[in-house]
């Protein structure tokens, strides 16, 4: 009996009713070629060569060409009945096509773009890390490896009572993890559905939220303006491919290390804008020109990072979304002591620009790029010795700490490493006529030959006595 493969496409969370194929392209793709495939559609079976660019997929026939939206498509991995050749299924809205071939390497390609549906038999799910109105975060690993992964398990449900803004937070926030690839933003491995949840996985950033180092951990100024500069080039990176995340505060910031700023990530893009060539409306000022829009977007965004690097420098938490609204209307009251805070000039000069009236007139034009050409990240920065490279006595009492940022030496760390070398020191030899030892100490070397000569004398004289018994009396104060 033929084996029927279930095709969950046409009920799928992701089902937008879109045609698998289709024939003409609105706009330039440049396309990798990944070789020949054997493509099964319709009952029909041809030899095809595929090329992939980002979301497409080109597939060449004898005499057509046809094309794949891959983004938010079901796949799935299968075995052709007859040769037992592995191979992968293409789904959309009840539509699919099969294709046989050497498929690892496309299947890399594909993976952030697509919609798997075997979650439970690739992962395992480890403690609870997070929890939302809709979803919950747990640690994963991949059961072949162990390799430790985030994932976010959203409730479909839940998704859909909330009139559907939930929903568009969610595609809003795959459509930008697709498309972003850098070091200080977050990382999609890939994408799972079931029945009842939406499996997104992620990278696992064990360092946490930068609140709780910042204000655990003791970190110089010029680290500090190490994670200044991480997070303004991030998102130089999104305002230069016209993505706005307008939601940036603590909560959205994390680390992949606890104690290593520079491995700072920013988070859920789930309420970010992607402002195109073309404006029709907005979400929030849609009687604005473009202009005007991306203008207002981009000082929103700065203004949120500048107000986690105050709230560093100040030893202050704030209401973010408060202070945002009105730094945006230029009302600087809330920030009226910036004057005062006697900082390095440079990194003074930085805060003037973006929090007093000095910089009123720039704001307005202030791009993140402006701010990373400032005088502040031209401080010559050095960061803290490895611990690595730390002496071995230092190293045996502080073992928690293993980054790149090393803390300052403490006093109690010098009070054990003395007491170390203390207790190492044996006691010295008294030149007395009655060979007795006091109990000064010394790192004198005829100590041990001393001692090893009074023990091997004792141990002739008595025979029956344990040499243990010997030794502490040799070692007892009152000897």
């Amino acid at each position: 009996m033929k084996k029927i493969i279930p095709d969950y496409s046409k009920s799928s969370f992701f089902n937008d009713g879109s045609s698998l194929f289709c024939n003409t392209l609105t706009r330039h793709f440049d396309f990798t070629e990944y070789g020949i495939f054997q493509m099964k559609h319709l009952n029909k079976q041809s030899p095809v060569t595929i090329f992939i660019s980002d979301q497409v997929i080109k597939i060449v026939e004898e005499k057509c060409e046809k094309y794949i939206f891959i983004e938010n498509a079901c796949i799935k991995k299968i075995l052709h009945p007859k040769t037992q050749q592995l191979g992968f299924r293409l789904s959309k809205n009840g539509q699919y096509a099969e294709f046989y071939g050497e498929y690892i390497e496309i299947w890399s390609s594909l993976k952030r773009y697509v919609i798997q549906a075997d979650f439970l038999l690739k992962y395992k799910l480890g403690q609870k890390i997070g929890e939302g109105y809709s979803s919950s975060v747990y640690k994963a690993y991949n059961i072949l490896n162990g390799e430790k992964f985030a994932v976010k398990i959203v409730d479909k449900y839940m998704l859909s009572r909330n009139d559907n803004l939930e929903k568009q937070y969610l595609l809003n926030e795959l459509n930008i993890l697709r498309q972003i690839n850098h070091i200080n933003l977050l990382k999609l491995e890939e994408i799972y559905e079931s029945e009842e949840n939406v499996y997104i996985v992620t990278e696992l950033l064990e360092g946490g939220n930068l609140k709780n180092s910042i204000f655990r951990f003791r970190f110089s100024e010029e680290e500090t303006i190490i994670l200044m500069q991480q997070l303004y080039r991030s998102l130089n990176y999104l305002h230069q491919m016209k993505i706005f995340h307008l939601n940036i505060k603590f909560d959205n910031i994390f680390l992949r290390d606890q104690q290593d700023l520079t491995s700072v990530c920013i988070i859920n893009f789930g309420k970010a804008e992607i402002l195109k060539s073309s404006i029709t409306s907005s979400k929030i000022l849609n009687h604005h020109n473009s202009n005007q829009l991306l203008s207002f977007y981009r000082k929103k965004d700065i203004y949120g990072i500048s107000i986690i690097i105050l709230s560093i420098f100040g030893k202050k938490l704030y209401q973010e979304s408060q202070m945002v609204d009105e730094l945006l209307m230029k009302n600087y009251d809330c920030v009226s002591y910036i004057e005062y805070m006697n900082l390095l000039p440079p990194l003074q000069q930085f805060f003037e620009i973006l929090f007093t009236e000095k910089g009123r007139s720039l704001i307005d034009t202030l791009t993140c790029q402006d701010i990373l050409n400032l005088e502040v990240f031209k401080i010559k920065l050095e960061r803290r010795q490895s611990k690595n490279v730390q002496v071995l006595q230092i190293q045996t009492f502080d073992q928690k700490r293993q980054s790149r940022f090393l803390p300052r030496p403490s006093q109690k760390g010098h009070l054990q490493l003395s007491q170390l070398q203390k207790n190492q020191k044996l006691p010295n030899i008294n030149d007395s006529s009655d060979n007795k030892i006091k109990q000064n100490q010394s790192y004198s070397p005829q100590t041990e030959n001393y001692l090893s000569h009074r023990l091997i004398n004792e141990c002739k004289i008595n025979n029956y006595t344990p040499r243990q018994s010997i030794l502490r009396k040799l070692l007892s104060p009152n000897v």
